[in-house]
């Protein structure tokens, strides 16, 4: 324990880039999310303080865990009732995309030092600390997290794919009316291009903008596409649909090199009248043949509320895909806010259904 060293950043910046992504790399954990780009980006365009614990021995790091420090979203019906007064932050790891713990050795002793560190320097404006991932082998912590008074919320999931069985037994597992869709797609005039994210970054970021207002969402800011492209342009790809000459619409996906998975991140369809010509068919049937064809294991469709009556989990559903839960486990910080809060959300959660 003694030649182990935990240190607190409020930024990212000082750390070694190359140092932090060989922890990235070489940990069994480690995603495109982790990477020191993203973390960067997030930094770079969002007004959040970071909280990464980073674990040295020696001079290397051997375990990091960021985390930023985000405002607590309360419903007015909550606020009112909680004992402490907003502006109430929470701790997330990571509040664009999904973090957790990452380490390369000395396992036990590195994981005390990181939550320990992180408890012991928030704030008391913090109500809690929450991990979100996609990587179901996190189950390995269960035990530990739960030890350490953190509990699971299953209110979301992804709906992945087995690229190693190959297009067309992918194809064979879809919903008869996907398969119809595909079809009726490949019989015109088609192609799909493949581009960085800052090729033409001006049109993808306002189709996107288009896209998410169509559903009622609220779009990442610019400034994030603008850090990705200076800090993690290697890592992202943009495949755009053209149908007879005219561009319908463009996908963005996230290249998970370490964790083996090509991630549907966005979608950039700004006209609904042209989903007449199957641009999602298109996009992700490129997508998954160019994900087989570059030795991905998984395919990612995104991550959607785990309701069955959810309109996108029904839709991505047809695309023969596994549902997954999300890894989402939290933990109080705040004896008094903290289940105050979990009892007002529950109870919002319940009505919006």
């Amino acid at each position: 324990m003694s030649s182990l060293d935990p240190t607190l950043y409020r930024s990212i910046e000082p750390i070694n880039e190359n140092q932090w992504n060989h922890v990235v790399t070489q940990s069994d954990r480690g995603t495109v999310y982790h990477r020191y780009g993203w973390i960067r980006a997030i930094e770079d365009a969002f007004d959040h303080d970071g909280h990464h614990v980073v674990v040295e021995k020696g001079t290397n790091p051997v375990a990091i865990m960021p985390n930023f420090a985000v405002d607590l979203p309360i419903p007015d019906p909550i606020s009112d009732t909680l004992p402490i007064a907003p502006p109430l932050e929470q701790l997330v790891s990571i509040p664009v995309g999904f973090g957790g713990p990452v380490v390369l050795t000395d396992e036990a002793d590195s994981l005390d030092l990181l939550f320990d560190t992180l408890e012991a320097t928030a704030g008391r404006g913090v109500v809690n600390h929450a991990i979100e991932t996609y990587d179901l082998e996190y189950i390995r912590y269960g035990q530990y997290l739960q030890t350490r008074g953190y509990e699971p919320t299953f209110d979301s999931c992804l709906f992945l794919i087995d690229l190693r069985e190959g297009w067309d037994a992918i194809l064979e597992g879809m919903d008869k009316g996907r398969r119809r869709d595909v079809r009726k797609g490949n019989e015109q005039e088609y192609r799909i291009e493949i581009d960085p994210l800052g090729e033409d970054l001006e049109t993808t970021y306002d189709w996107y903008v288009e896209n998410i207002a169509r559903v009622d969402g609220s779009p990442l800011p610019k400034a994030f596409f603008e850090a990705l492209t200076d800090h993690l342009q290697d890592r992202i790809r943009v495949f755009r649909a053209i149908v007879e000459g005219r561009e319908i619409g463009r996908y963005v996906y996230l290249l998970d090199e370490e964790g083996g998975v090509l991630h549907h991140w966005l979608s950039a369809i700004p006209d609904a009248d042209d989903y007449e010509y199957y641009p999602s068919e298109l996009l992700h049937e490129r997508a998954i043949n160019w994900g087989i064809d570059r030795g991905y294991d998984q395919y990612n469709f995104g991550k959607t509320g785990s309701h069955f009556s959810n309109s996108v989990f029904r839709f991505k559903h047809k695309y023969g895909g596994t549902a997954v839960p999300v890894f989402k486990v939290e933990k109080g910080y705040s004896r008094l806010a903290w289940p105050m809060y979990q009892f007002g959300r529950d109870k919002y959660v319940e009505k919006s259904l």
